[in-house]
Formats: structure tokens, sequence, C-alpha cells
């Protein structure tokens, strides 16, 4: 019994000490070029009017995102960031998914910075943590009183905004646009 009582324990140190580093192994804590940011740092941003992007899918941003987060999908529109030719690469943009066990966000920011944006930040945190901390959300149909009044958006965002209409139109009257660098071709 005591080799079985020494081996649990054993077993039991090892997966203490493992289990925590494996679940950090997981996240990505930084990305080269941009900031990474927590929840109060995101806030600070997002009062100073700065340009939130929402990389999940269409789903998960129609359930509840940021107020005033432009939805940029990692998989379908993401690179309409790297077709705006308009837009100051100076402006503010705060990058966020769900948590931080989401890579879409750290993918997102590393082609942000690579498209030659240069005041990115990485929200890892995420979407959870923003609702968890009851922070300025839109859910489904349902807008806040300060969310209705739309009017009072940044000059960063109207700009983000105003750009990404411009290339969506460019896009469905069929001009050829260059295509955008990825990760894979970034890589080599």
């Amino acid at each position: 019994m005591n080799i079985t009582k020494y081996v649990k324990r054993t077993l039991l140190t090892i997966s203490c000490i493992v289990m925590p580093w494996m679940a950090n192994a997981e996240q990505i804590e930084a990305i080269k070029g941009a900031n990474t940011i927590d929840a109060f740092e995101a806030l600070n941003l997002f009062e100073k009017g700065a340009t939130f992007i929402d990389v999940r899918d269409q789903f998960e941003f129609q359930l509840g995102h940021i107020r005033s987060a432009v939805h940029l999908d990692l998989k379908r529109d993401f690179n309409d960031l790297y077709l705006i030719e308009t837009l100051d690469k100076d402006i503010p943009i705060v990058i966020y998914c769900n948590s931080a066990h989401c890579y879409r966000s750290a993918v997102a920011t590393f082609l942000a910075v690579a498209w030659g944006y240069e005041n990115v930040h990485y929200f890892k945190d995420g979407y959870f943590t923003w609702l968890a901390l009851d922070l300025p959300v839109v859910m489904g149909e349902s807008r806040d009183n300060l969310a209705r009044q739309d009017s009072a958006d940044s000059p960063w965002r109207v700009q983000m905004k105003d750009a990404l209409e411009q290339v969506q139109l460019a896009k469905s009257q069929g001009y050829s646009q260059p295509i955008a660098p990825t990760v894979r071709s970034l890589a080599h």
C-alpha cells in the first residue's frame, strides 16, 4: 500500500505542476508588433473611441458583441482590412474573439500588424471577459440606451466603417482587388 500511495502522490504532484503549464500553453500571450491588453485597458481604449474588431463568426456576433464593434469574420471578411487604402494605419484598433483560448483574435492581430497597421491591440481575454465585467455590449436585437445613440461614435470608428463600406461596394461591383497576404505566405 505504501507504494500505491507514493505513486498516487507522485502523479498528483506531477499533474499539479504540469496541468497549469499545459493550460497556459494553449493561450497565445502576445503578438509581436501589437499591445496585449486586459479588459480594463480595453475599456480605456473603448472610452477614447478606438475601433473594436470582432473576428468571430456571424452567429456569435449576432448573439452579442462589444458595443460599436465592427464585425470582420476572420474566415470571411477580415481580409477587407487589408484592402482598405484610405484608412489611416495609425488608428487604434482592438481585435477580439471569445476568450484567451480563441486563436482567431491572435491570427487577426498578427495579420493586421503584418499589413502595416501600427496601433493594434490584442484583447486576449475577449468578449466573455468584457461581458462578465458588465461592460457595454449589444446582445441580439436589444440595445441599451447609449447604443441607440450611435451618433456619438468616434471619428476613428466612423472612418473605419466608411472605409469598409467602400471596400464592400467595390467588391460588389466586381472591381479586382489585390489578394491579401495570408499567415502562411507571411511565414515563408
